[in-house]
């Protein structure tokens, strides 16, 4: 039987042309798709772009901090879609777009994660201010204090150890001495230079080193940090316990570690916010930096408190001094045997000598912080030369003062006592109350809360087929995909 195949060559390369046509058109709708993904992604990218542009322009020109402007996020997403929709679908090309809903989410607040977000920024911005060489002298003026600070326990020892001897002494010695101690008796009494001198710490830390000068007493709104309501006590240096505690809480407070970490936070706090020795004029809050390290609502107590801290951290410095002093040392052992009179039996007599010693270091602490509070610089570590007071001048707190023009100031001071925070996180809680308070006076409505720094974008998108020959392939009219992107500040 002969097969009829005539034809079938045709109807073979007809097949063969539908596919490769078929091929052609696939091929072409994947370009068409590809380069109308990339056309989409770049007006959305663009619309990102849009978005960063809004921050809040008051918290960026005062204080470098950038975060989306609450008065935009209101309407960010219709924004958004709005910028896309007129960059595609308005579009003269052969690309057709449908663009759809924009949703913002994952939102993450100036304010949340217990200021991290504002941390994160704060160090960004650091990283490109601070010159190389400071992180090696902050360095050295902590481990300085920090060292000066160990002393405190040796010296504790010591008063311990010159008690127990002389207690021994005596014991071995009471009958002999009983002679001795009946003219003693006699003897008449010298005026105790230490019962002046804290009848000065009592009136309280602001009139003891400002006296009469005026000083703030205005209210800190507090919203985000955590109040402190310590209370600051002044040393005792009559009584051996009380002298102890307070030697303890000192060492404590200069065995902090973390200056490396902390370094960013305290160089922001002293050049954005204003201390009692700034210069410029400000409305509002005065003793900006005083409130980060002390916490307090009020402006006098947060200066106070600050004062009674700097007094602390030189102390240990000024101790250490004076005990390497054998004439101060000689002098305050004279002092304690005239002062305590008929009661001047050795250990009382030996502890009395200490605490004449500590409370010299601390009034010379006062007087350093006087001249820190004057805008005068102060010797890290104290010599001869440059020692103020003496115990002939420590109930009235009478010398003649010294500043030093090399050495520490009154910011520096700050800086160490932010470094030396125990809650270190406190300090960014109150530099959101300190920058809402100042841009609430030009931007009334101004919430750090509500000021948005990263959040995830996400806008539905879809493109009409190309249909290339007027293929119509296995899918539907429009291929959708979700552009979705994370926005930071």
């Amino acid at each position: 039987m002969i097969k009829d195949e005539r034809g079938s060559i045709t109807i073979f390369l007809a097949a063969v042309f539908l596919v490769f046509l078929l091929l052609i058109s696939m091929c072409t709708e994947g370009i068409y798709l590809y380069i109308g993904r990339g056309k989409a992604m770049g007006a959305c990218m663009a619309g990102l772009s849009h978005v960063r542009g809004n921050y809040q322009k008051e918290l960026e020109e005062k204080y470098h901090i950038f975060a989306m402007d609450p008065r935009y996020e209101t309407k960010a997403e219709e924004d958004i879609s709005g910028k896309i929709k007129t960059s595609l679908e308005e579009s003269q090309d052969s690309f057709h777009y449908a663009v759809g809903n924009t949703i913002l989410s994952k939102k993450v607040y100036l304010a949340d994660q217990g200021g991290e977000a504002l941390k994160y920024q704060i160090r960004e911005l650091m990283k490109y201010e601070m010159p190389a060489d400071l992180l090696s002298s902050w360095k050295d003026r902590w481990s300085r204090t920090r060292e000066a600070g160990k002393e405190i326990g040796s010296i504790r020892d010591q008063m311990d150890q010159d008690e127990k001897e002389a207690q021994e002494k005596e014991e071995a010695e009471e009958k002999e001495k009983k002679e001795e101690k009946d003219e003693t008796a006699q003897a008449q009494r010298e005026e105790d230079p230490r019962k002046g001198f804290m009848e000065l710490l009592r009136e309280g830390s602001v009139p003891l080193v400002m006296g009469k000068q005026k000083v703030s007493s205005g209210k800190v709104p507090i919203q985000y940090g955590e109040k402190d309501t310590s209370k600051e006590t002044a040393w005792n240096f009559m009584k051996k316990g009380k002298m102890e505690q307070q030697l303890e809480e000192t060492e404590k407070m200069t065995s902090g570690t973390g200056i490396t970490d902390e370094l960013p936070a305290v160089l922001y706090s002293l050049r954005y916010f204003r201390n009692l020795t700034s210069k410029e004029e400000k409305k509002g809050i005065q003793y900006e930096v005083e409130y980060l390290i002390s916490g307090k609502d009020s402006e006098k107590e947060n200066l106070g408190s600050v004062f009674w801290k700097m007094i602390g951290l030189r102390f240990p410095v000024n101790a250490v001094c004076v005990y390497q002093d054998p004439a101060k040392k000689e002098e305050a052992g004279l002092i304690a045997a005239s002062v305590l009179g008929i009661t001047g039996i050795p250990p009382l007599v030996a502890v009395a000598k200490h605490l004449l010693l500590l409370a010299l270091a601390y009034g010379e602490s006062v007087i350093d912080v006087r001249n820190l509070a004057e805008g005068e610089k102060v010797p890290l570590v104290k010599n001869a030369s440059s020692w103020q007071l003496s115990f002939a001048g420590l109930a009235g707190l009478n010398c003649k003062r010294k500043p030093a023009e090399q050495g520490l100031s009154y910011e520096d001071y700050l800086g160490l006592l932010l470094a030396a925070q125990k809650d270190k996180q406190q300090k960014y809680f109150r530099m959101m109350d300190l920058i809402e308070d100042n841009i609430r006076r030009e931007e009334s409505g101004f919430k750090i809360d509500r000021c948005l720094v990263s959040c995830q974008v996400t806008t539905n998108l879809r493109i009409k087929h190309l249909r290339f020959g007027g293929m119509t392939l296995p899918f539907g009219s429009f291929f959708s995909w979700k552009f979705q992107r994370t926005v930071s500040y």
